[in-house]
């Protein structure tokens, strides 16, 4: 069995969000038993045509990063025909549904085509990323574009094999956004998670884990450490942009009770997971983010303004109307904060682990495959 992610990044090259970080540990894992993988993307800044990535060959198309959108956007797509040709694979998994999903399926339209919804937009979720990144305002332009790219992109759901959702929530919204005359089934994302946990901080310690993009707020996240000198805040991660990373780091890099880590390795992550008291998250929106995972599975409780599966109210701290400061201080003195990080670790345990989660995977792909036209 040969298997090709279709995904719009993989975890490298500079690039380091949920999607490539998905596409990188289900490849990598797949590999690591016996699995031949690929993975079709764009090509970044660094990255070769080819290239190997933990055992799993990452092949890369051009983005035509020299012309301006969207010319460079057609180009790349249209033109990226052939490499999921070259992947040859028996069947093609799309990290969300997307123009490289239809491409794939009209490069390779005897083998078969599964799309997991990762996070899929609609108009309600563009009206709220579009409150912090004006990019996203439904202009009469960006409605147009939006109900053209919908009709596309239902198409591409119509003709796949398998349709999956990384959350329910999602799967419900993606039925309605795509006109599905089915659900999709729940396929979970994976997390690993630590053997033991050496302990929570003395004083009390909160962290940042996501990229610094508008999506997300990092400044809130700063301001904070402002607001509230008893508390350490460590914030990890950086932004797209390297003009507003130095911006960022020149304006909030002086409270001293700020830490500003930059991208960290996966050790070094674990261990500001393991001796934090909570994840803050500070975005607008969110899907079901893998950081709520990963801080779960270290039992660290989350403070949110989002609830994805009501897993903010179970195992963490709800924000209503951006009140942070008082979700901090609920968490600091909550008797129960030690009891829901040891509940979401269990749950994490039992629906996301790594190798159960996996080993979902490949029965999927199995069964699919095994399934005649």
């Amino acid at each position: 069995m040969r298997v090709c992610y279709v995904s719009p990044e993989v975890f490298s090259w500079g690039v380091h969000g949920g999607f490539g970080y998905i596409t990188r540990t289900l490849s990598r894992e797949l590999a690591i038993r016996g699995i031949d993988v690929n993975v079709v993307t764009q090509k970044r800044m660094g990255q070769s045509t080819e290239e190997y990535l933990d055992g799993v060959k990452i092949i890369g198309f051009n983005s035509f990063s020299n012309l301006h959108y969207p010319i460079n956007s057609f180009l790349s797509k249209i033109l990226s025909k052939n490499f999921y040709k070259k992947a040859s694979a028996d069947i093609y998994h799309s990290q969300e549904v997307s123009y490289n999903t239809i491409i794939a399926q009209k490069a390779c339209p005897g083998r078969k085509h599964i799309i997991t919804f990762q996070d899929p937009y609609d108009e309600r979720e563009w009206r709220r990323i579009a409150k912090v990144d004006p990019r996203y305002r439904l202009s009469t332009k960006n409605r147009v574009r939006l109900i053209f790219e919908n009709r596309v992109l239902a198409s591409g759901c119509q003709k796949a094999d398998g349709l999956y959702s990384q959350a329910n929530f999602l799967s419900k919204r993606a039925k309605i956004l795509f006109s599905l005359n089915r659900d999709p089934i729940f396929l979970p994302n994976p997390v690993s998670i630590p053997r033991r946990v050496d302990g929570k901080s003395d004083r009390p310690t909160v962290c940042f884990l996501a990229r610094w993009d508008p999506q997300k707020r990092v400044e809130v996240f700063f301001n904070l450490a402002r607001l509230n000198p008893d508390i350490q805040f460590i914030a990890m991660g950086h932004s797209h942009s390297l003009e507003k990373d130095i911006r960022l780091r020149k304006k909030f890099g002086k409270i001293s009770n700020l830490s500003l880590t930059g991208f960290v390795s996966e050790q070094e992550k674990s261990h500001i997971l393991n001796k934090s008291w909570a994840l803050v998250n500070t975005s607008i929106r969110e899907a079901l983010p893998v950081s709520f995972l990963e801080s779960l599975a270290h039992k660290t409780p989350i403070i949110s303004g989002e609830n994805p599966e009501n897993i903010t109210t179970r195992f963490g701290y709800h924000v209503t109307s951006d009140d942070f400061s008082s979700g901090l201080r609920k968490m600091i003195t909550d008797p129960s904060r030690k009891r829901k990080g040891e509940e979401g670790r269990n749950y994490v345990e039992k629906i996301h682990a790594l190798d159960k989660v996996i080993q979902e995977h490949i029965q999927v792909y199995e069964k699919v495959l095994d399934e005649k036209n």
